[in-house]
């Protein structure tokens, strides 16, 4: 596909990437320009169209969206593509809509010319509602795009999915502890609140049952609505469960196969657990049930319903609740404020932002050298990361590309900002540029630090930004050992534009002498400090390190 602005007198045959309206003639995006349309755009005064010419392996964007859509689409769904670049997915018979919402993410960036928007997961559909739609911006696109696609997809079950409503013998305990009227009228409201909001998932609540509020208690009841082939149990408990070693989630601990989650981010409602026994799902409900907005909690209540086998991963990533807009402090708790006291630009030191590069495939090391092991399960790319988030640079940016997933499983256990780089294959220069472009205002330069440095630590790093000197407006400040320059290297502000690492066995880039005047050297004392792993026999040294250590 030859992407580009056409003059129009040799646009003959350019598929159009936009639609036109021309005296009352409709010209839709992807059509392909004829003799007589040139002379028709002309009269118009148009002299130049944004566009594409075909090439043997292109194809059109309703050939696409109908491949990709049928490798999308599964139990109970359709599709229907049209000729405006978007393909309808409807639910072909009533049901609740299964997906989930990290497949999404990850499916939207897989093309940057691919969208796919769905409805909310678990919403109940009905025959012929539009559950998703899936738009391609491109007229054409070539096969082996598409092909990598459908590849990409094809190591999980389908994407979008409808099943069918069917009912859950449910039951619910009550865990009581005073029993009287408050109690009983506590418990009422909080089961009408449940009722109500599932009707359209037709449990069937069928089962009540009394319990102390102690564990054993608690798990005889679950033991007894077990055995009588309760499929769904709700808990309700006379008070909020404050911690895991509380009443109630201990009593699960009891009975249980597998506890799932450990909270529900959500103030109010952060007693919600999850849990499995065989086949059969336990659900303690949050004291407050009845008195919160239970939008989030019903969420992934939905989700522990219609997930045939619960597990720790899919509770995993909880989407936090939100408060709601326009809230006031109010007056008794003004006179008690603590402003904050963060330093900004005000500070006598300078704030050095991190970019650590992880976004490589760095083959050259035989292996993907990034997710090996260093130290017990940590892998050698959060070395630097931690490294980074340990010194006195903030932010902190890591630049992921390949093995995206597999670094996102450690990345989410810190507070650091992670940035995808689609264009990792087109080499290091695309991920400085993303990672330096994201750098906020208030920061006096960058450090950049390959992600295949690990013995480099806080104190190096600190070292670095020691060097720099607040308030000049070009510096750079690198590491050498025996006047060899060498990564991880600060930028000022000035020269963002310049940005780049210290080459690798190579001469220095121009860039590197030309600001030699400004350039802050921080010498170290073992070529090991600067150990960058490129080969297997890198990957030896770093485990050999290892050992010695152990």
């Amino acid at each position: 596909m030859k992407t580009a602005e056409f003059d129009i007198n040799t646009a003959e045959n350019v598929r159009l990437f936009a639609d036109y309206n021309l005296g009352g003639k409709f010209y839709p995006k992807g059509h392909a320009i004829t003799k007589e349309d040139i002379i028709i755009f002309k009269m118009f005064g148009i002299r130049r169209v944004f566009g594409a010419l075909m090439e043997d392996d292109d194809i059109d964007s309703r050939t696409a969206l109908g491949i990709i859509a049928a490798k999308l689409c599964g139990d109970n769904t359709a599709y229907v593509v049209g000729d405006d670049g978007l393909c309808q997915i409807v639910a072909a018979k009533d049901g609740v809509f299964i997906s989930d919402e990290d497949r999404i993410s990850k499916f939207n960036r897989l093309h940057q010319e691919i969208v796919l928007n769905t409805v909310l997961p678990y919403h109940p559909a009905t025959k012929g509602e539009v559950i998703a739609r899936l738009q391609m911006s491109t007229p054409i696109m070539p096969q082996g795009e598409v092909d990598d696609i459908i590849f990409k997809l094809s190591g999980n079950v389908s994407l979008l999915q409808i099943a069918e409503i069917q009912k859950f013998k449910t039951a619910f305990i009550y865990a009581k502890a005073l029993d009287d009227k408050a109690e009983t009228a506590h418990f009422t409201s909080v089961v009408r609140s449940l009722v109500n909001a599932f009707a359209p998932y037709q449990l069937d609540f069928s089962g009540e049952y009394n319990s102390a509020y102690h564990q054993e208690s608690v798990a005889d009841s679950l033991q007894d609505a077990l055995a009588a082939g309760y499929e769904v149990i709700f808990v309700l408990g006379a008070f909020p469960s404050a911690c895991q070693k509380d009443v109630l989630p201990e009593a699960l601990q009891k009975i249980v196969d597998i506890k799932v989650n450990t909270h529900l981010p959500q103030i109010g409602a952060a007693d919600l657990f999850f849990a499995q026994k065989k086949e059969a799902k336990i659900i303690v409900l949050p004291y407050n049930y009845d008195k919160i907005d239970t939008s989030l909690a019903n969420r992934y209540i939905k989700q522990a319903l219609f997930t045939e086998k619960l597990n720790p991963a899919a509770f995993a990533k909880m989407i936090p609740a939100t408060l709601p807009d326009g809230e006031m402090l109010g007056e008794q708790d003004k006179d008690s404020l603590i402003a904050a006291k963060n330093s900004g630009t005000k500070g006598k030191k300078a704030n050095i932002a991190a970019i650590v590069l992880a976004a490589g495939v760095g083959s050259r090391s035989g292996r993907n050298k990034l997710m090996v092991e260093v130290e017990e399960g940590l892998p050698l790319f959060m070395k630097a990361v931690n490294a980074a988030i340990a010194s006195d640079a903030s932010p902190v940016f890591v630049i992921t590309g390949y093995h995206d997933e597999e670094m996102s499983e450690y990345l989410d256990k810190v507070d650091v900002n992670v940035i995808y780089n689609p264009a990792y294959r087109s080499g290091v220069k695309t991920s400085i540029d993303l990672g330096i472009k994201s750098v906020p205002g208030f920061c006096d330069g960058a450090m950049i630090i390959p992600a295949d440095m690990p013995n480099v630590t806080a104190a190096d790093m600190n070292k670095l930004i020691a060097s720099f000197k607040k308030g000049s407006e070009k510096q750079l400040c690198v590491f050498s050992y025996k006047g060899v320059k060498s990564n991880p290297i600060i930028w000022s502000k000035s020269l963002y534009d310049k940005a780049d690492i210290v080459p690798e066995n190579a001469a220095l880039r121009p860039v590197f002498m030309e600001h030699a005047d400004y350039t802050n050297i921080v010498e170290v004392k073992s070529a090991d400090k600067l150990l960058d792993v490129n080969f297997p026999s890198d990957l030896e040294k770093v485990a050999l390190k290892k050992e010695k250590t152990d």
